[in-house]
């Protein structure tokens, strides 16, 4: 019996694992006794289904996973999200114009040599973040620009400009500049900002500034403009900012897992004893990250979503609070995890919709800190976020499966001529040592796919192996040979077939008061044969 690798199903499995192993035919294993005569017994092949094997030469290794003690679990992973922080959280290019104004309630006019006049005010520059309402404690930049231009007539003398919030190597910025000259712009790369807070919580940058007026300046009258300052940060990039930034959230893109163990199913349930959704967090930020989930969602064969729900799913009113590095362990990437299963959530019912695939829509929040506390995020912190969904084979089934069309190879070379053949009896000689019976159909047909004919009746089996010395391992189960009754009427269908569609109705041992386990060193040995009934021939 010749199929693809492709195209042998491991309906045993209770997946869509596809494979075929061949073995050397042995004759003595195939059971010809029946009472016909003339007869004459035709083996046509044997295959061995293990899980061992198959697992050697399938591309579903990666899914696939096997405890020490040969446990067999499917595993489905999924990046949800990723990110760098620099990519996500910047500071804002921003500016500020003012203008100082005579408020000394007299004229400045210095018009005698030698005569000076101090006066001093400030300006504040905003420090804009992404998040416009983090509170930004410090920031340490890699580049930036902060630019200053004045804008004075008849004036003469100089002005100072110190910000203590611009420190590079301990020492606060300062510089004076020429009242015919007051314009400068420096580099920002290797400065810190400590931006002070005002009573709304806004970021700003204070530079004050002290101008000494000389003969001759003025006049300007009271009330009256005495410089325009126009002050720009531009192009920053930060090394590290601390601050509290609760509140800002990142919505991750919706992801989908596709779940082809599913895919073959087509009525029933499956009801897994130990299924689990795993979520795996790695984060480098010193941020609080709260996760929580929009919706998740089981989607079927027909695109009908079925809701995760249960207290083990975070919300966003009450998130998951992954793991992050502290002050001290800045450089650091700290992990964590989620568990979903049965004993938080409806997993179980949930999976039971036999979906196609599962959609996650999340989203995460930075919570806030206590007022004194502060967090940290570096321009090369990282975030990412990943899903599995571990489904241990345990637990307990009763469902339909309809597999692909299998090309069927002729067997006018293996049985006698259709004239010489009265009745034809195909027998399977089967061994199985998987927990599962299974109540198989095969259909007939021809080159254009119409179906000619069904081979079984409905009511035969592969029937389950159960635990008899209570090991918690089902033990072999030979059970008497199935036959397929061939008549006259029907060898032609078979002969004339070219295509195999299957069908089976599978159900676990005990189906449903007991969870069985399935395990690696699981078989299933199949004998075939053709037994035929020839005509007799009197030579008339």
């Amino acid at each position: 019996m010749r199929t693809g690798r492709r195209s042998i199903i491991f309906f045993i499995l209770l997946i869509s694992f596809t494979g075929c192993i061949k073995e050397k035919f042995d004759p003595s294993d195939f059971d010809a006794s029946l009472d016909l005569t003339p007869g004459l017994a035709i083996p046509i092949g044997f295959s061995h289904l293990g899980v061992e094997k198959y697992l050697a030469d399938s591309t579903l290794n990666d899914i696939i996973r096997i405890s020490n003690d040969g446990f067999v679990s499917i595993y489905y992973t999924a990046e949800i999200d990723s990110g760098v922080m620099e990519d996500i959280f910047s500071i804002n290019d921003a500016s500020v114009n003012q203008a100082i104004v005579n408020q000394t309630g007299s004229d400045i006019f210095l018009n005698i040599p030698g005569i000076t006049f101090d006066l001093a005010d400030s300006i504040r520059i905003p420090v804009i973040a992404t998040q416009a309402d983090a509170r930004i404690d410090s920031i340490t930049l890699l580049s930036g620009t902060l630019q200053l231009n004045l804008t004075s007539v008849n004036l003469t003398g100089t002005i100072t400009f110190k910000i203590d919030g611009l420190i590079q190597n301990g020492v606060p910025f300062t510089v004076t500049r020429d009242l015919a000259d007051p314009d400068f712009t420096i580099s920002l790369a290797g400065y810190t900002i400590i931006p002070e807070h005002d009573i709304a919580g806004n970021n700003l940058l204070k530079c004050e500034m002290a101008i000494n007026f000389q003969s001759p300046s003025g006049p300007v009258n009271p009330g009256g403009t005495i410089v325009d300052i126009r002050a720009d940060l531009s192009g920053m990039d930060y090394e590290t900012i601390y601050g509290d930034f609760g509140g800002y959230t990142i919505d991750f893109p919706a992801q989908t897992i596709a779940t082809p163990f599913f895919s073959k199913m087509t009525d029933g349930e499956i009801l897994f004893a130990d299924p689990e959704i795993k979520l795996f967090f790695q984060n480098s930020a010193g941020v609080p990250f709260g996760i929580y989930f929009s919706r998740i969602d089981a989607i079927d064969g027909n695109n009908a979503g079925y809701p995760l729900t249960g207290p083990g799913i975070p919300s966003a009113a009450s998130p998951k609070i992954i793991a992050y590095p502290a002050l001290n362990q800045e450089g650091q990437t700290i992990s964590d995890s989620l568990v979903i299963d049965s004993n938080n959530s409806n997993l179980s019912e949930f999976l039971s919709t036999t979906p196609d695939s599962i959609t996650i829509n999340a989203s995460s929040e930075i919570t806030s800190l206590t007022p004194s506390s502060t967090s940290f995020i570096n321009h090369d912190s990282k975030y990412k976020v990943s899903a599995a969904i571990e489904l241990p084979l345990w637990g307990k089934a009763d469902f339909l499966i309809l597999l692909d069309t299998i090309e069927f190879d002729d067997l006018s070379s293996a049985i006698p001529p259709p004239e010489e053949v009265d009745r034809l009896i195909v027998r399977t000689s089967i061994i199985n040592s998987f927990p599962v019976t299974v109540y198989p159909q095969i259909y007939l047909l021809d080159e254009n796919y119409v179906m000619l004919d069904s081979l079984f009746t409905g009511l035969e089996k592969i029937e389950g192996a159960t635990d008899t010395n209570g090991d918690g391992i089902a033990d072999p189960h030979k059970q008497p040979p199935i036959d397929i009754d061939l008549p006259r009427s029907r060898i032609d269908n078979l002969l004339n077939a070219r295509f195999l569609l299957a069908k089976g109705r599978i159900m676990t041992t005990d189906y449903p008061a007991l969870d069985v386990k399935l395990y690696s060193s699981y078989y299933l040995d199949y004998y075939v044969g053709v037994i035929a009934q020839l005509k007799i021939n009197t030579g008339q």
